[in-house]
């Protein structure tokens, strides 16, 4: 007698062998994708305290968008391993790209001091000057060699004009310095901040300077 033959059987042979492969093939394919790499760390420049409702009846300036080289024209938290070469430290950024973040700062440390306005161009900004900012460094230079903590610079030209006559009313050249604890990218940004701040005061004086001594002229 014959035996008869199951012809269900071979389909699930085949779904099986199939699915094996298919298995074997995914794992295949994973396991040559990289890996995940973590998240990096976010920082950004600390936001001055305001002290009630801030109001200026001052003069206007115009805070236009500064200029900066393209290194440092990112998101990259920048490094000078011997005050020539720069680099970006590893598995961190700033949270926006630096020089939106020094305009911010500048308008926060402005409003804070309440004497004059800094406001963003926009149409129907009725301001009677306005001020350019060049970003010549901002970074962390290990000038005392990498295994010390290092020294956070930022120095910054400041032009200030006239909106009506364009006329250009004087530069300021600021540096500002901070020495780091460490040699941690917190600690870096810490004193990242720290010259930052320094720098914004003597630009906020200087604006200050420049916009009443002309008015007074």
């Amino acid at each position: 007698m014959k035996s008869k033959i199951n012809s269900n059987c071979y389909p699930l042979r085949l779904s099986a062998l199939v699915l094996a492969l298919s298995v074997a093939g995914l794992s295949a394919c994973t396991s040559i994708l990289p890996e995940p790499k973590p998240a990096p760390a976010i920082y950004r420049l600390s936001v001055p305290e305001m002290t009630g409702n801030v109001h200026s009846s001052g003069p206007v300036v115009n805070i236009m968008m500064p200029t900066a080289p393209h290194v440092l024209g990112g998101t990259d938290i920048i490094l000078s391993p011997d005050g020539r070469r720069l680099t970006s430290a590893a598995g961190a950024r700033w949270a926006e790209p630096v020089p939106e973040q020094l305009r911010h700062v500048l308008l926060d440390a402005l409003a804070q001091d309440g004497q004059v306005l800094g406001v963003i161009p926009q149409g129907g900004t009725n301001a009677q000057f306005w001020l350019n900012m060049d970003i010549r460094a901002f970074e962390a230079d290990f000038d005392q060699g990498e295994d010390q903590p290092p020294l956070a610079v930022v120095q910054l030209v400041l032009n200030m004009t006239e909106t009506g006559s364009r006329k250009l009313l004087g530069t300021k050249n600021i540096r500002a310095t901070a020495r780091a604890d460490e040699r941690r990218v917190s600690s870096i940004v810490e004193a990242q901040d720290v010259a930052t701040r320094k720098a914004m005061q003597e630009a906020v004086s200087w604006i200050k300077s420049m916009t009443g001594a002309h008015e007074k002229s």
